[in-house]
């Protein structure tokens, strides 16, 4: 990591004023107890290990110094773009090659072969253009070696196909009827697994995700009144073999980040929600090579601090032709995984915070 910013001639000696304030990423909050303990309120500190204090202050600084660097969604930190509209950068070809090195070594790049030969459930995650497809398809071929998935879980959203680049023009040969994310996970379920799909049900009690779901748990964040209707609202659809059993579930979130769309924590959440996993399951996550960090995170916040679920999280390599693995993809990618390092560990801490000191110990 520290070579990856020095690369990019990245400094991360000092926090940014915002940190004081209490605010984040986009809408991202951090919670009340964090900025005084940033600024050494050693009451708040005493409640936590000394070296978890000091990691939370290495990790936001790293955070602050790879979100200046490795930006290429929202380079002011304000405007919110997809992936695949993420700009460009004027590297040499020779900070390409030393990115992929690093970014290597990192554990964005290689794919891993699955921990395990059985799993009680198994989540494919959710993308655009043929990434539903191609997850699906990578997930189906695991199946073909034997390894039992347990319960199959497709995770999406209400996320609108991207009109530039034109989202349309790729998933028109595997979803043709498909207007957002949520359909993509449907088309990619029926033409990997052969499975039928079941009347899509919402979960939040709506008739039709016309207007704002009024059991929406944002509905009073900032950012909520300009939030789509269908960001707002849950659904499911039960996936059904040709033995007429059902054997999984497509799911949409609605967002908990207002105005943006659903993100991985959002799906996920919901995924516990109605599945209601056992303590200590085995969970097979499958995504693509350089979310793989990011999402192993998130997945350690959602699904293993709660649950205590065994995750093993696997992801397609470039070989798949899922994503373009350019230095901007890559350094993106890491961002993503920092950020997601850094609320797990305030998510930790703040079991500690809340307990306050125990004397008893």
């Amino acid at each position: 990591m520290s070579d990856l910013l020095a690369l990019l001639d990245e400094e991360a000696d000092a926090f940014p004023h915002e940190l004081a304030a209490g605010r984040f990423h986009l809408n991202e909050e951090l919670p009340a107890w964090l900025a005084p303990l940033l600024l050494d309120a050693h009451d708040i500190a005493a409640s936590l290990p000394g070296e978890l204090v000091e990691l939370l202050r290495r990790v936001l600084t790293v955070e602050q110094a790879a979100a200046a660097a490795f930006n290429f969604r929202s380079r002011d930190g304000v405007n919110y773009k997809e992936r695949s509209q993420a700009v460009k950068a004027d590297f040499s070809e020779q900070t390409r090659s030393r990115v992929l090195d690093l970014t290597t070594d990192l554990g964005l790049v290689t794919p891993q072969p699955t921990r395990f030969s059985s799993y009680a459930k198994t989540i494919v995650l959710g993308g655009g253009y043929r990434s539903p497809l191609l997850r699906s398809r990578y997930t189906a071929q695991v199946q073909s070696t034997g390894i039992d998935l347990g319960e199959l879980s497709f995770l999406g959203s209400p996320r609108p196909l991207i009109e530039e680049p034109p989202e349309q023009v790729v998933t028109q040969a595997y979803a043709p009827e498909a207007v957002d994310e949520f359909d993509l996970m449907l088309a990619a379920a029926r033409s990997e697994f052969g499975l039928e799909a079941a009347k899509t049900l919402f979960l939040c009690g709506c008739a039709s995700s016309e207007h704002p779901c009024p059991a929406w748990k944002a509905r009073d964040a900032a950012g909520a009144a300009g939030t789509p209707a269908a960001f707002t609202h849950e659904r499911q659809t039960h996936l059904i073999d040709d033995g007429g059993e059902a054997v999984g579930s497509v799911f949409s979130a609605s967002t908990g980040r207002p105005p943006y769309r659903p993100d991985t924590s959002d799906t996920f959440a919901l995924w516990a929600r109605y599945t209601q996993p056992r303590l200590g399951q085995r969970v097979l996550v499958v995504t693509t090579q350089m979310f793989v960090p990011f999402q192993l995170f998130e997945g350690l916040r959602w699904l293993y601090l709660p649950f205590s679920l065994d995750l093993d999280v696997v992801g397609l390599g470039v070989e798949w032709g899922d994503r373009p693995q350019t230095a901007e993809s890559l350094l993106q990618e890491v961002l993503s995984a920092i950020r997601s390092a850094r609320r797990l560990l305030v998510d930790c801490a703040e079991v500690l915070v809340k307990r306050g000191p125990d004397t008893s110990e």
